[in-house]
């Protein structure tokens, strides 16, 4: 049973932002402008997180010291681990950025104090894996909450902008056409 609920919480700190996306586009499927600004956000999120790890370029806890300078110096951001492609750059958590970039625009656009909670509890069980599992350090998933939470934020602002009131035709004023 340990062994169960350890590979569980391996695959839920793995695959838990994307269970976050999807959550969220369900939940802003009929209002069309949060909606676009969420999708624009996500993209923009893990855009800024990759810039910030190849400028930071702060390795994961897991790295081999050596060996990432290696990498580094033969110009190799990204390894094959398992198979897959693994970015050696660990600062600031991607997954945990993503976390928090949604909690924080669920929030301010639903004002849901129960979906807020889902989201908190399931962000912070992510932050949680990436430690534990030595994928990241605290410093680098802090970094990652915090700008997860500003892009959130500076998203809803932009939508907020965007929401208009009820749109009406302009009354006739009578002029040539």
């Amino acid at each position: 049973m340990s062994i169960f609920l350890t590979e569980l919480f391996n695959q839920f700190g793995t695959y838990g932002p994307i269970f976050l996306i999807i959550i969220s586009m369900n939940l802003l499927w009929n209002k069309d402008n949060l909606f676009f600004y969420y999708i624009i956000g996500v993209f923009s999120d893990a855009i800024i997180n990759l810039i910030a790890k190849g400028y930071i370029q702060q390795p994961r806890p897991s790295e081999d010291i050596t060996q990432f300078n290696l990498a580094l110096m033969h110009g190799k951001r990204f390894l094959f681990k398992d198979g897959l492609p693994y970015d050696i750059f660990g600062m600031p958590s991607g997954h945990v950025q993503s976390c928090f970039f949604s909690t924080t625009f669920i929030y301010l656009s639903l004002k849901k104090n129960n979906t807020l909670y889902l989201y908190l509890i399931t962000s912070l069980l992510i932050s949680m894996q990436r430690v534990i599992y030595n994928y990241h350090t605290l410093l680098q998933v802090i970094v990652g909450s915090i700008i997860g939470t500003i892009i959130g934020y500076c998203f809803y602002i932009l939508a907020r902008g965007k929401i208009t009131g009820r749109i009406t035709e302009k009354p006739d004023d009578y002029g040539p056409i």
